[in-house]
């Protein structure tokens, strides 16, 4: 009789657990479009959260209205750039598909530097020439590989506006998180409950590494991206748009904007004088060796990341999840590696101690050190 009734309990259970999963997994069906907008509107929220207290404290604005100042300021500072950008591209596209309809489409000349290398500058001359010469019959031979080339980069363009799409959603859901009052306490909670009493702590230590992320690799890339294209723009340099964007991706990924700043400087030796060239060097090294001074400044002393595994969460990132995946990836792996580090330790203590020293660096990292 016991037999039976254990039986009959551990089927009751089962059951109830499979319908439990069978819920659990629906919801997270129904939610999984949804986890890395609202990750990346969560990132957001934790970076912008000082300028929100700024905010607040300076001009004595609600926190619901500093929130949509916020937003609106993040938006503009998105959608301009990506306005003149798809403009330059959509121009760019129409441009080529013009001049291949009319047949008027050449190839660009060989800078004449090119042309004068040794042993391979005459060839390099020779096939651009050949090139130019059969390009109507190349084109013909060729035409469904050209095609196919176009609906790539169209292609890309679409999918550069879905994750922009993405984005400015991703703004948006981040200004609502700041307009949410006792999300401290709520973070907690939900931490202490998975964690333990160490929830508190850990949220804290999430907090300090996407802030240092953010300021040191995402920063140190938004500003050496623009910097770049301020300088690509009146330096005249051809489809500027584009090669910012290039030179945000490099900056991300910790290549830096260089091969995109030689290319330039190589063109504007082959195009202009030699002084207007000369003197737009000079800018476009000190853009590209920026970040040596840039990092330091930005990045706190209290969450240092190794470059391999930013590098590592960029790549994964945009495997994973697109363009939007640069930004995301860095930072979550990020946190993941802190996370498990400080995981080693076992002792609570430890744990504190370090996230108390962090905080005292990122207080005095500003201040020059006294001497010994």
């Amino acid at each position: 009789m016991e037999n039976k009734i254990d039986s009959k309990y551990v089927i009751e259970i089962i059951i109830r657990l499979v319908l439990l999963f069978a819920v659990l997994f629906y919801c997270f069906e129904i939610i999984l479009p949804f986890i890395m907008p609202a990750l990346w509107g969560i990132i957001l929220a934790v970076s912008l959260n000082p300028i929100q207290e700024f905010f607040e404290t300076r001009f004595k604005m609600k926190p619901t209205l500093a929130a949509i100042i916020i937003t609106l300021l993040m938006l503009s500072i998105v959608l301009v750039p990506s306005i003149i950008f798809f403009g330059s591209a959509i121009d760019i596209i129409l441009e080529w598909k013009s001049h291949f309809e009319l047949g008027s489409f050449v190839m660009p000349e060989v800078p004449k530097f090119i042309e004068n290398l040794p042993i391979i500058g005459k060839k390099i001359h020779e096939f651009f020439s050949h090139l130019n010469e059969n390009l109507e019959a190349l084109i013909i031979k060729n035409q469904s590989k050209i095609i196919e080339i176009f609906k790539s980069i169209i292609g890309i363009v679409v999918g550069t506006g879905v994750s922009l799409l993405q984005f400015v959603f991703c703004i948006i859901l981040s200004g609502v998180f700041l307009a949410i009052g006792d999300r401290d306490k709520f973070s907690g909670e939900v931490f202490n409950r998975i964690i333990g009493q160490d929830g508190s702590n850990y949220i804290e230590l999430i907090v300090q590494t996407i802030r240092s992320v953010v300021k040191g690799v995402l920063g140190v890339a938004i500003i050496q991206a623009i910097l770049a294209g301020i300088g690509l723009f009146l330096a005249g340099v051809p489809y500027a748009p584009i090669w910012t964007l290039l030179c945000l991706i490099l900056a991300i990924v910790q290549i830096g904007p260089g091969p995109i700043l030689i290319g330039s400087i190589i063109y504007l030796f082959n195009v202009e004088s030699t002084l207007f060239a000369s003197l737009w060097t000079i800018y476009f090294v000190g853009v590209a060796i920026s970040d040596n001074i840039l990092k330091p400044i930005l990045l706190g002393r209290g969450a240092h990341v190794p470059m391999l595994v930013i590098f590592l969460g960029v790549i994964g990132g945009f495997l994973l999840s697109g363009f939007i995946g640069l930004f995301t990836g860095a930072i979550v792996l990020s946190i993941g590696y802190k996370l498990f580090l400080f995981w080693l330790k076992s002792d609570t203590q430890d744990l504190q101690t370090i996230l108390a020293e962090n905080k005292v660096e990122d207080k005095t990292e500003n201040i020059a050190p006294k001497p010994n």
